[in-house]
């Protein structure tokens, strides 16, 4: 019986241990990486393609349920600021194939889908921690806003930025 309060008291606490915090991507400096596009993933997105524009990038996966609900608000922003040149990306981190399509089937997302197995690429340049989180890129590709999980907040900066004449 004492060993196993032990061991379930050590199985408790060890969920309580926290990682140290991913790196934060320094600011003012451009968006640099690449990631694979879906559905081959054989082709890469670079996103210094995407100066001049204001990019949005959501980190989603099929299992969470937040993403769920925002990437639904995302992709309909998306439509709403494509004639004004925003880029919306959703990257998707899922590690298992053959989860995309029946996510964005169910969920009718038209967005561009890049893919990050896992998120290392995200967690190592931007600092992702939680699911799911959205970047906001300026013009210049400098990351000027990162939220988790309200589209509503992400709309109000893009909109404010789409009001606000760039920065050369």
């Amino acid at each position: 019986m004492k060993h196993i309060l032990v061991v379930g008291l050590m199985a408790a606490l060890s969920g309580c241990a926290s990682a140290p915090p991913a790196p934060k991507p320094a600011p003012g400096g451009p968006i640099s990486f690449s990631l694979p596009i879906w559905p081959a993933g054989t082709a890469q997105h670079s996103f210094a393609d995407d100066r001049g524009h204001i990019v949005v990038l959501d980190a989603w996966a099929s299992w969470c349920q937040p993403c769920q609900a925002e990437l639904p608000k995302l992709d309909a922003l998306a439509k709403q600021w494509a004639a004004q040149g925003v880029r919306v990306y959703a990257v998707n981190i899922d590690t298992a194939s053959g989860v995309v399509q029946p996510f964005l089937m169910t969920f009718h997302i038209d967005l561009p889908v890049l893919l990050d197995p896992g998120g290392g690429v995200l967690t190592q340049s931007l600092g992702l921690q939680n699911m799911p989180t959205t970047w906001v890129f300026d013009q210049a590709g400098n990351l000027v806003f990162t939220e988790q999980g309200t589209a509503d907040l992400i709309a109000e900066k893009v909109n404010l930025m789409l009001s606000t004449p760039a920065k050369p």
